[in-house]
C-alpha cells in the first residue's frame, strides 16, 4: 500500500508538470520562505554572494550620445547593475590604446579620451562604493599596444632606456616555444626617429654614421652638395656639407616614420641610393651602406625584430628572468600605473593572457605573477584596503589540471572548464555527474592553494555566446543562468548574457560584444564596434525595458536567483556536497555554510523528472525557474527547471 501512494504522488506530480501553465512561485506550504539577510554586515548591508558583471564600456552605456559607451554611463546604470546582485563590475580595459577594444595599450596611466576622463572614473568607484560594487579594471602584462612611446622609443633607438622592456633580436628564433607568436620586422612606423642627430656620410668606407646631438640644426645645403639624405613621412631630398675628401655631413631636426635612404644625386632612379639591408643604425656606430639592395636604413639596430604573441600590434613585454622580474624596467613602470589605480581606490585587476607573459612556460609564469599579485596586495594594504586584494587571471588551457598551478601565483582564476562541462551537459540532457566534475575542478585547484577563489562564468568577450552554444533555446539559456547562480564560487556574468544575446565569432568578435538595448525603441552605441552589430537580435522585445516587465524573461530569472544568492549564505559561500540524483538528467548538490544548508536541483533534460529525494526536504523553497514543486515531499521538476530548497 505504501509503494501504492509513492507511485501515486509521482503519478500527481508528473501531472502537475503537464498541467501549470507557468513557474510555481518559490512558496512552501506555510507561504513564502522569507529572505534570510541577518548574516550580512547590517551597517553596511554589504552583498557577499561575489556576483561580477563583467562590461564592454565602449559598448555598455553611452551618456552623451556619440555612438562610445563611456564610464558616465555605467554609473547611470548602477541601479541595474545592483538588481544583478553584482558586488564588483570587471571593465575591459579603459587606458588609451590603439583599438576599440583596448588591448593594445598606448598608456597604462591614463583614461581614454573616448571613454571618459579620471573625474568620471572616481565618481563611479565612488557611487557604486556607495552600493557595495567594487571597480575591476582590466589590465594587459603580456603586451603593449605598438603606439606605445615605449615601443616606439625602443623600436628607434637600440640604445633606448626601453629597449628591454621588449624582445628584439637579429636572428629570431626559437622564442616562441609555446607554439604562439611571431617574430616581425621593425619595419613602416616602427622603424622611425623624431629628433635631432648628426650625419656623417663617408663614401670611401662607404658608411654613415647617425649620432643624437644637441648642436644647432643646420639648414640644407643648397649650393651645389654632392651628398643628399632621403627621409621623411612626406620625403625631403636634404643636401648635406662638404667636410673632407667624400665626406658629408649635416645636423638636423627629423620627423622620418621609415628610415632614410643617402643619394649622390637627385635623380632618384638613375641607382645612386645608397642603403642598408633591412637592418637599423646604431646611435654613433658606422653603418655599412651598399647600392644593390638599398632598402631603407632604420633606427633598429642590429635588432630588427621584434616577437609579438598575438599581432604586430601587441609587441610582448619583456621582464628578463622570471625570478628577478619584479626588479625589471618593465614591472617597475606597469607596477607603478597599477599602483595610481589602486590607490584611487579600484578594488581589482583582471589579468589578460597569462599564460603568454613567458610563453606558455608554467613555472615562470607562475613565479612572475605571485611577484605581481604581491606588490599589488601591498599597494592595496598601504592604501587602507580591507583583507587582499582581489586578483584573477585569463588562464586559458586545454585541461584544467594544467590551469590549476596558476593558483600558486594569483589567488582567483577562469574556469572556463565549468562553462565547456555546463553547455556539454545541457545539450546532452544529463545531469547527474555535474556536482561531481565542479568538485573535482575544486579539488584540483585546492592542492595549490587552499584559499582559491574559483572564477565560474559561461561565455566572455573572446568566446562564442553561451546562448549560440545552447542553440537560441531560451529554456536552456535560463537554466544555464540558474546552475551559474547556485553554484560554489564567484560568478561571473557577461554583458547581454543575462538578456539571452546570442552572437558567434565567425563574422568578427565584435559579434559576441554587442551593445546593450536599455529601451525598447532607444539607440545602442555601436560606433566601436563599426557597425558590426546584429540589430536583428537587438531587437524591442530583448531590451531591459520589455524584459523588466515581463515575468517570464530571462532577465527576471538572473535578477531572481542574484537576489536568492545575496540573501542566503549557503547559496553565496557554501561548501558544495553531490547528492546522488536517481534521474540521469537532474544534477543535485546541496551548499553549507556556517550553519545553513540548501538543496540545489536542476532538470537538465528536456522532459519533465518526478522522484522522492531520501533525506533532503522539499516544503520550504527559496527560489525556482520553471515548473518546481516539492510540497508533497516528490521533487517535482519541469524541462530545464530549476529550484532551491532549504533544508
Amino acid at each position: 500500500m505504501k509503494r501504492f501512494y509513492h507511485i501515486l504522488a509521482l503519478a500527481c506530480a508528473a501531472l502537475l508538470l503537464t498541467a501549470c501553465p507557468g513557474p510555481i512561485e518559490p512558496d512552501g506550504p506555510d507561504g513564502p520562505v522569507p529572505p534570510d539577510e541577518s548574516w550580512r554586515n547590517a551597517a553596511s548591508k554589504e552583498k557577499l554572494s561575489g556576483i561580477t558583471y563583467q562590461l564592454n564600456v565602449y559598448s555598455f552605456a553611452d551618456s552623451d550620445g556619440d555612438g562610445w559607451g563611456d564610464i558616465k554611463g555605467i554609473t547611470q546604470h548602477l541601479d541595474y547593475l545592483d538588481s544583478l546582485g553584482a558586488t564588483a563590475l570587471w571593465l575591459s580595459p579603459i587606458h588609451e590604446a590603439m583599438s576599440y577594444h583596448g588591448y593594445n595599450v598606448n598608456d597604462y596611466t591614463t583614461v581614454s579620451s573616448k571613454l571618459g576622463t579620471e573625474a568620471d572614473l572616481k565618481d563611479l568607484i565612488a557611487k557604486a562604493k556607495n552600493k557595495n560594487i567594487g571597480i575591476y579594471l582590466d589590465f594587459v602584462l603580456n603586451h603593449s599596444g605598438s603606439d606605445n612611446k615605449w615601443f616606439k622609443a625602443a623600436a628607434a633607438d637600440p640604445s633606448s632606456p626601453y629597449r628591454n622592456y621588449y624582445l628584439f633580436s637579429d636572428t629570431p628564433s626559437g622564442y616562441n616555444n609555446g607554439g604562439m607568436g611571431t617574430w616581425y620586422p621593425i619595419t613602416g612606423a616602427d622603424a622611425g626617429y623624431k629628433g635631432r642627430v648628426h650625419f656623417k656620410v663617408d663614401m670611401n668606407a662607404k658608411t654613415v654614421t647617425v649620432t643624437q646631438s644637441t648642436a644647432a640644426p643646420q639648414s640644407p645645403n643648397t649650393q651645389n652638395p654632392k651628398c643628399w639624405l632621403w627621409y621623411g613621412s612626406v620625403s625631403q631630398h636634404v643636401g648635406l656639407y662638404t667636410t673632407g675628401t667624400n665626406l658629408y655631413e649635416i645636423t638636423l631636426d627629423i620627423d622620418t616614420d621609415w628610415g632614410f635612404l643617402v643619394c649622390t644625386s637627385t635623380n632618384w632612379a638613375d641607382g645612386t641610393k645608397w642603403g642598408g639591408t633591412g637592418k637599423g643604425v646604431t646611435f654613433g656606430v658606422p653603418f655599412q651602406m651598399n647600392n644593390t639592395t638599398a632598402a631603407n636604413i632604420t633606427f633598429g639596430g642590429d635588432a630588427s625584430y621584434y616577437f609579438a604573441s598575438f599581432d604586430k600590434s601587441m609587441p610582448d613585454l619583456n621582464y628578463g628572468p622570471a625570478a628577478t622580474a619584479s626588479v625589471s624596467p618593465a614591472f617597475k613602470d606597469l607596477a607603478d600605473a597599477a599602483d595610481k589605480w589602486i590607490k584611487m581606490g579600484v578594488a581589482g585587476l583582471r589579468l589578460d593572457a597569462v599564460i603568454w607573459i613567458y610563453q606558455n612556460n608554467t613555472a615562470d609564469n607562475v613565479t612572475f605573477l605571485k611577484q605581481w599579485y604581491d606588490r599589488c596586495n601591498t599597494t592595496w594594504k598601504a592604501n587602507g584596503g580591507q583583507g587582499d586584494f582581489y586578483m584573477v587571471g585569463e588562464a586559458w588551457m586545454d585541461k584544467v589540471e594544467q590551469m590549476a598551478p596558476y593558483y600558486e601565483g594569483l589567488p582567483s582564476n577562469f574556469n572556463f572548464y565549468y562553462w565547456w562541462t555546463l553547455k556539454d551537459r545541457i545539450n546532452k540532457g544529463k545531469g547527474d555527474d555535474f556536482a561531481k566534475t565542479v568538485i573535482y575542478f575544486q579539488d584540483q585547484f585546492k592542492k595549490y592553494n587552499p584559499g582559491y577563489i574559483d572564477a565560474i562564468k559561461l561565455t566572455n568577450h573572446d568566446e562564442d555566446r553561451a546562448a549560440h552554444d545552447l542553440g537560441r533555446d531560451v529554456a536552456k539559456e535560463k537554466l544555464a543562468g540558474a546552475v551559474l547562480l547556485t553554484s560554489p564560487g564567484k560568478p561571473y556574468i557577461y554583458q547581454g548574457e543575462e538578456l539571452g544575446y546570442w552572437g558567434n565569432k565567425g563574422g568578427g568578435d565584435e559579434f559576441v560584444r554587442s551593445p546593450i538595448k536599455w529601451t525598447r525603441s532607444g539607440s545602442v552605441p555601436s560606433t566601436a564596434l563599426n557597425g558590426k552589430v546584429d540589430n536583428a537580435m537587438l531587437s524591442e522585445s530583448i531590451s531591459v525595458e520589455a524584459q523588466e516587465q515581463d515575468k517570464a524573461s530571462i532577465l527576471r530569472v538572473y535578477r531572481n536567483f542574484a537576489q536568492a544568492r545575496n540573501a542566503w549564505k549557503a547559496l553565496a559561500k557554501g561548501q558544495i556536497t553531490e547528492v546522488k540524483s536517481p534521474n540521469s538528467a537532474v544534477a543535485l548538490w546541496t551548499m553549507s555554510y556556517e550553519g545553513q544548508t540548501v538543496l540545489v536541483a536542476h532538470n537538465f533534460g528536456s522532459g519533465s523528472a518526478a522522484f522522492a529525494v531520501t533525506g533532503y526536504k522539499t516544503d520550504k523553497m527559496i527560489v525556482s525557474n520553471g515548473m518546481a514543486d516539492g510540497s508533497s515531499g516528490i521533487l517535482s521538476l519541469g524541462a530545464y527547471a530549476s529550484a532551491v530548497f532549504l533544508q
